[in-house]
Order: C-alpha cells, then structure tokens, then sequence
C-alpha cells in the first residue's frame, strides 16, 4: 500500500494540517478523523488494515486529515463564539484548500466525504454546505444537532453548523437541495444504548425525507454499538455501495429486508421476553391471591391481638400516669431536700472560709510575736553594748583629763622658766645676746604654740568620747569608744611633745646667753672699781 504524507498551512486558523494518502488509484475519500483530532485515528483505529483490500484493488484512496474539533466542537469551556469562529474557519479549509488539492492530487472526480462519530459531523456539515464539492457522503454513528455541543439554545449562526436546522432551512426546489437528492448519502447507526445520537440521526432523517431528499439511513442491530470494530464493518458494507451508481438504491432493498428482519427478530425476542414476563406475572398472581387469603386470616388474628395489646396499653397507661404523679410527688420533695441541703452546703462553705481566714490571722499573729522577741533580745544586747562602750568613754575621758592637766602644768613652768631665762638674759645680755635670746624667745613661743594645739586637741578627744557615749548600735559605739580613746592618746602624745620642744628651746636660749653673759660681765668687772681689800 501507497503511503503518502502532505500539509496544508489554514491562515484563518493559523495552523497546519496533516494529511495522510493510502493508495493511489481509485474514488478519493476524505477521512475526517474522530477522538483525538488527528489525522492518524484511522490508522491507530485499524480502520486503514481492515479496508486494505479496497485500497489494494484500487478501487478507493484514503486522504485521512487532521480537524480543529479541539478549537471548536471539544472547547466546551470556551466562548461560543470563539468556538463557532473557529468550527467555520475549518469548513472554508475544507471547501477551499482540502477539496481542492484532493482533486488535484487524485487526478479523479471529486471525493466522498466519509466519519465516524465527531468525523461523521463535519462529514455531514461539509457536504451539506458544499454539495457540489463532494460526490458522496457516508457518516458513522454522528451526532447532528449542535444543541448536544453548546447545551443552549441556538442562534441563527450556530444553526449554520447544525445539520438537522440546516436540513429544516433547505428549500426543495434550491439548487443545493437538487444537488443532495443527486448525491449518494448514507447515514448508519446501531441501536445499542452507547449510540447517543441515533435520536438525531431519525430528526435528520426526517428534515430531509420532508424536503424530499431521500438519503440512506440504516438502523443498525441492538446489539451494535458506538465502537470502532462496527464502524470497520459498516464502512465494508457501505462504502462500496456509496461508490457503485444506483448502489444505495439496490442495498435499501436489501437492507430494508434485513432492517425488517431484524426488527421481526428483536419483535420476537420482545415478545418472547413479554410472554416469559407474563408466565413469571401470572404465576407470581397465584402466589400473590394464595398470600391475600393466608395474609386476611393472618390479619383477623393480628387484630384479635392488637386489641388485646390495646386493652394492656390502656392498663398501662394508666398504672404509668400514677407513677408519674407519684414520681412528681417524690420530684417535689427531694427538689426542696437538695434546697435546704444547698444551703447548709452555703453555711458550712461560709464557715470554712471564716475558719481560714481566722488561722491567717492567728498564723500572722504569732510571726509578729515571735519578731517582737527577736527585736527584744536584740534591744538588749544593744544596751548592754552601750553601757561597757559608756563606762569605757568615762575612763577614755579621765585619762585625757589627767593627761590634758599634766600638760598645761609642764608648758605653764616652761613657760615660766623660760620668760624667767629671757629676762635674765636681757639684763646681763648686749645686743648680741639681745638677738639670740629673741631667736630662742620664738622658737619657745612656737613651742607654746604647738603645746596649745595639742590641748585643743585633747579636747576635743574628751568630746569625742563622750559623744561615743551616747545611745547608738552596738556595732557602732565599740569603733567609736576606740577612736576618741585614739584620739585622745595622739592629743597626749602632741602635748608631751609641745614640752619637749620648750624644754628645748630654754636650753637652747640659756646656751645662747651663758657666753654674753661671761663677756659682759667680764667687760663689767674690767671697768668697774676693785673693792680694797
């Protein structure tokens, strides 16, 4: 078998389709593909295999194409018009590139357009619309009415495309109605229950039987389905006969036999199955009139028991109605029981709370006590700190005071001895004298001086002892206590340095006067008279 491959570019679509040539003599048929739009479903399908002997004998060359079913008829979601724009687009390829270049390619008459399913609709729609482009037509289990397709109804350009309303809008004496009625059509379809349009195949059939077209529309058998194997079958039986002149004629005659044979036959098999439905009926009537007889003396008996259950019931009833005005009678009580209980559950929650709160207190009373008497025996430790810090400031005191009397009476003689020197060395002193006895006379003013410093300072020690004396913490009065006595023992040792430092400059001035002394008095035995002897 001849295989060639072609393309053809559709600008309003702005796409490319495929085109596959089987063989290369014979009528052209254009193969419209059905599912996935492609050119190759036929092949996939075995369709190609199983009509190779049509092929081989030259009596038919397949030109399988691509559809744009995927942009139009599937897009469901899509806009109509979108969808209707684009299902036109592919007629006018149809009618203006591929029927064309078919013809070309075929150096034959012009083709049959041949689909099944969704290729048996734009099978349809081509030749409806183009008649004079195609010299047969053969669809397979299509669906004809474009509602099926839009679920709504239909405007007058969406009923352009379907080929029920296009076959209603036909006038019989119209140029394209006498091309139809010229050309061979055949229309097959099964009657098992996956064939969903077989009801728009017989309003097709109708439309165009009432314009006087008289195409081929075969029913098929019930048990033929909407599958692939039935269309290989239908398309070996049909085909030829689209393709032979006065073909469909001679098979209605034939398959209008077969048609009322089929239907005699499926009228038996109804029959057979109403006449078994009956048998099953009636005898399910007899089992049904021996069930009424059995079931009335069943129901006698069941009536005999529910009044008896009626009478019980009453009784029931109304032993239940006392106990339930006892039970009320019983309620009331123990509602009152669980009020008092209530609410000595309030006082005895009351006094819990009360007993609590008591121990809190009783519990903070007893914290306080026992830091009372921490605070007491600390109050006593205090005193008795204070008082061995007072008596040792007392001694501090009168140990300074001793010591403060010892020194002013030391500087008090110094001071007398040496005001006594000074005097003693002007007297007898010249000038000379005269100026270290000034220089020492300094030096032991100074000395005072410092002697007095030194008192104010043991002063200030006794004040200090007594002011540690006063009433302080016991940690506090000790290091004071040391400190004045400190204080005290440094102004001591200051003073008896002050006596020092006198005692020193006396001696330092009596130095100073001896030799002026010597001198003058030398001087005043030289001048004056020796006494006589």
């Amino acid at each position: 078998m001849k295989t060639e491959r072609f393309s053809l570019e559709c600008k309003d679509l702005q796409k490319s389709f495929d085109i596959v040539r089987y063989g290369e003599a014979g009528r052209p048929v254009v193969v419209f593909p059905e599912g996935n739009s492609s050119f190759v479903s036929w092949h996939d399908a075995g369709m190609i295999d199983g009509l190779s002997s049509l092929i081989d004998s030259g009596e038919v060359q397949l030109f399988c194409v691509d559809s744009a079913d995927d942009l139009g008829w599937y897009a469901r979601h899509a806009f109509l018009d979108y969808r209707l724009e684009n299902i036109e687009a592919y007629l006018a390829f149809v009618t203006k590139q591929l029927v064309p270049f078919v013809t070309k390619t075929a150096a034959a008459e012009a083709p049959v357009a041949l689909g099944a399913g969704m290729g048996a609709l734009n099978a349809t729609l081509a030749v409806l619309r183009d008649p004079g482009s195609f010299s047969g037509l053969l669809a397979l289990s299509g669906t004809y009415d474009a509602r099926r397709f839009t679920d709504c109804d239909l405007d007058d350009a969406w009923k352009l495309v379907s080929p029920v309303d296009m076959a209603g809008a036909i006038k019989p004496r119209s140029a394209a109605a006498t091309a139809l009625r010229a050309l061979p059509m055949a229309f097959v379809c099964g009657q098992e229950p996956s064939e969903a349009g077989i009801d728009t195949q017989r309003a097709l059939d109708g439309a165009l039987a009432e314009k006087g077209i008289n195409a081929t529309f075969e029913y098929w058998g019930y048990d033929v389905s909407h599958a692939w194997h039935w269309w290989l079958e239908e398309t070996r039986q049909m085909l030829p006969a689209v393709l032979k002149v006065g073909g469909l004629e001679e098979r209605k005659l034939t398959a209008d036999l077969s048609y009322a044979k089929v239907e005699a036959e499926h009228a038996r098999e109804v029959l057979a199955d109403e006449k078994e439905g009956l048998a099953s009926a009636r005898d399910a009537l007899k089992v049904a009139v021996a069930d009424v007889a059995t079931t009335a003396e069943r129901v006698e008996k069941e009536l005999s028991v529910v009044e008896k259950c009626r009478l019980v019931e009453k009784d029931m009833c109304e032993k239940a109605a006392e106990l339930w005005a006892e039970r009320d009678r019983v309620a009331g009580l123990l509602a009152e029981a669980e009020a008092k209980a209530r609410e000595a559950q309030d006082r005895a929650d009351a006094a819990s709370r009360a007993r609590a709160d008591a121990e809190w207190v009783a519990g903070e009373a007893k914290a306080a006590a026992e830091h009372a008497v921490q605070n007491k025996a600390a109050a006593e430790g205090a005193v008795a700190d204070h008082e061995a810090a007072v008596e040792a400031a007392k001694d501090v005191r009168e140990t300074a005071a001793t010591a403060l009397d010892a020194v002013k009476a030391a500087v008090e003689a110094e001071r007398a001895a040496a005001e006594k020197a000074i005097a003693e060395a002007k007297r007898v002193a010249k000038p000379v004298v005269k100026k270290a006895a000034k220089k020492a006379a300094k030096k032991a003013v100074k000395a005072g001086a410092k002697a007095a410093v030194a008192t104010k300072a043991a002063k200030a020690g006794t004040k200090a002892a007594k002011a540690a004396a006063k009433p302080a913490a016991k940690k506090a009065a000790k290091p004071a206590a040391k400190k004045a006595g400190a204080k005290a023992a440094a102004g001591a040792k200051t003073a008896a340095k002050a006596v020092v430092a006198t005692k020193a400059a006396t001696t330092v001035a009596k130095k100073a006067a001896k030799p002026a002394a010597k001198q003058a008095a030398k001087k005043a035995g030289a001048s004056a008279p020796k006494r006589k002897k």
